[in-house]
């Protein structure tokens, strides 16, 4: 599977290729970045809605204390008067007491006063002072008689045990408060005297925290120093406030019922009160909404970017591709004239050099194989024409052989004899390359041809290395250059010309020389013999001048180009024409 899927991507064109990865690595990024902002946003939202409880929660708190500050020091106001202070001071008798009760001015009548003036209904349920010698004083703003509670001893011995300070006693579950409790000691001799209440109100404590909102969900938990509810539903988190509430004031993360929470707490210095605060997860999910629907915006943004620069990525990558391909199929079909933009400076600009010069060498070269082939029809219908008949012209010159040797005609049978081997060689399609040792042979029948027509007016040389004898060159090689030097040198030159032929080897090349003392050739004219021109030059021959120009081209052909022939000239001094030969390994 995984290899068929390799293949498969691996045969995609260039485009998609590009698209694909293009796309794979934009589309990565974007999630990528697009998860980190969101979960950094997240973070912050959260760190921030925290921090905002956080502050929320401590000015709870403050409210709170500034609360029961008030109640305290209604407490103490009351605790520390004077009026009071000498009611339960004195013991009095029942008919003292009964006469100052009705009195207006007596104390007791003073100290209701003074409780009624401490008393807010709003805030308090009621005052009671508890005097040494079971004197009540009370004061309430639903019923006249004093409320029986059932934990009043509780009250009074706590408010002892704690010998003048202020107690706060959790008595919701009894008569609905928060009492708020103190022992009345005398000024002076700071003897105890009897012990003073207050029951608060929870509503008051309620319309404390009624403007705190945490969501629709949100809550507020009031602990006291028992870890008992003040405010708020009995949840199992107040059964593990003493561990979870370790600290002054902190966060952290709760899980009941399957639901997780925020919990924010603070704990009062003052009354060792807990407040917590208590909003699900979901409330900060829901404030990171707008963040998570700009995260997903940006994201597709730059999702739908990305497919679009990717497609223009590919388009500008494939592109040069696909006109390469089309060029390529263009010289498949034939036309070497196409040529690709080679302007730029990147990579393609430099493929797209290469391959125009590819093309021009491409079409140099089959120039030079027409070139070549039409010298080769050329010689072809040179050798077509000199067959013309050549059993009849071989019987035919060997029968003037025989009659001049009949006749003892031994210098016209040689000639005979000579001419019919020249004529064999030229037109016999055996042998396509010839050794050295027979290309000589073939060279010295035609320059014994050649003596006998032109008598003396030149002579020969040989230098030869046996080493290269046994050596291979194409067939007339040598004779048409040996042809040249007749018709350039001695046709044209009037006193006696010398030929000389020499033959050598230098590293693994042969090199094949012939060397004549005639006339010499101007540059034109050596040139146009190495490389003719369809413009005719002023030749002081009817020779063509094709000999040398195709035998180089063969050697070229078959050797490479640093093989062939070159040739010097002085005018007045002669021509050498030089052969370069691959030797054979």
């Amino acid at each position: 599977m995984r290899e068929r899927v390799k293949n498969r991507f691996r045969d995609l064109k260039i485009f998609y290729k590009v698209l694909l990865a293009c796309l794979s690595m934009t589309i990565l990024i974007s999630l990528v970045s697009g998860g980190i902002t969101y979960f950094i946003a997240s973070k912050i939202v959260l760190n921030k809605t925290i921090e905002q409880t956080q502050e929320t929660i401590h000015q709870l708190v403050d409210n709170y204390d500034a609360f029961m500050e008030l109640m305290n020091y209604r407490v103490n106001t009351i605790a520390f008067n004077e009026t009071v202070q000498e009611e339960l001071r004195e013991e009095e008798d029942e008919e003292t007491k009964s006469l100052q009760t009705e009195s207006y001015y007596s104390r007791a009548r003073r100290v209701n006063r003074l409780l009624v003036q401490m008393f807010y209904s709003i805030q308090m349920e009621d005052i009671e002072i508890y005097g040494e010698g079971n004197r009540v004083y009370f004061c309430s703003a639903n019923d006249t008689d004093k409320p029986f509670l059932e934990n009043e001893d509780k009250l009074i011995e706590s408010a002892r045990n704690e010998k003048g300070g202020i107690v706060y006693y959790n008595d919701l579950e009894e008569s609905g408060c928060i009492q708020v409790v103190k022992q009345i000691k005398d000024n002076l001799t700071m003897t105890p005297l009897g012990v003073l209440r207050i029951g608060v109100r929870t509503s008051a404590l309620e319309r404390i925290q009624k403007d705190i909102n945490f969501g629709s969900e949100g809550k507020v938990l009031l602990l006291d120093q028992n870890n008992e509810i003040i405010l708020g539903d009995h949840i199992e988190l107040s059964k593990q406030a003493e561990e979870l509430f370790t600290d002054w004031y902190g966060n952290f993360q709760y899980e009941e019922n399957n639901e997780t929470y925020q919990i924010v707490y603070a704990i009062s210095e003052d009354t060792g009160w807990k407040t917590v605060g208590i909003f699900p997860r979901e409330v900060i999910t829901n404030s990171t909404s707008p963040v998570q629907l700009a995260t997903i915006a940006s994201v597709t943004t730059g999702i739908i970017l990305s497919i679009i620069l990717s497609i223009l990525m590919s388009r500008m990558m494939s592109n040069p591709i696909r006109k390469t391909v089309g060029a390529l199929k263009d010289v498949s079909k034939g036309d070497f004239s196409v040529r690709l933009e080679d302007a730029r400076k990147d990579e393609y600009g430099e493929l797209n050099q290469e391959f125009n010069h590819t093309i021009e060498q491409m079409e140099n070269l089959l120039d030079e194989i027409s070139e070549s082939r039409l010298l080769n029809k050329e010689m072809e219908f040179k050798a077509l024409q000199a067959q013309i008949n050549p059993h009849f012209l071989y019987n035919a010159l060997d029968t003037v052989s025989w009659m001049a040797r009949a006749k003892g005609e031994e210098d016209i049978s040689d000639l005979v004899t000579a001419v019919s081997k020249l004529l064999r060689i030229s037109i016999s399609n055996k042998e396509e390359m010839f050794t050295i040792e027979k290309e000589l042979l073939y060279v010295k029948d035609y320059l014994y041809i050649q003596k006998t027509r032109y008598k003396n007016r030149f002579e020969v040389q040989y230098t030869i290395d046996n080493r290269i004898l046994s050596h291979k060159v194409p067939k007339l090689t040598l004779q048409p250059i040996v042809e040249n030097a007749i018709v350039h040198s001695v046709e044209m030159s009037s006193k006696k010309t010398m030929l000389h032929i020499s033959g050598y080897m230098e590293g693994e090349d042969i090199y094949l020389e012939i060397e004549d003392t005639g006339i010499g050739m101007e540059k034109e004219t050596l040139d146009h013999l190495l490389k003719p021109s369809k413009e005719k030059v002023n030749l002081k021959t009817t020779h063509t001048g094709l000999g040398l120009y195709a035998v180089d081209q063969r050697l070229k052909y078959l050797f490479g180009d640093d093989y062939g022939i070159t040739a010097t000239s002085v005018l007045g001094e002669g021509t050498t024409i030089k052969v370069r030969i691959k030797g054979e390994a």
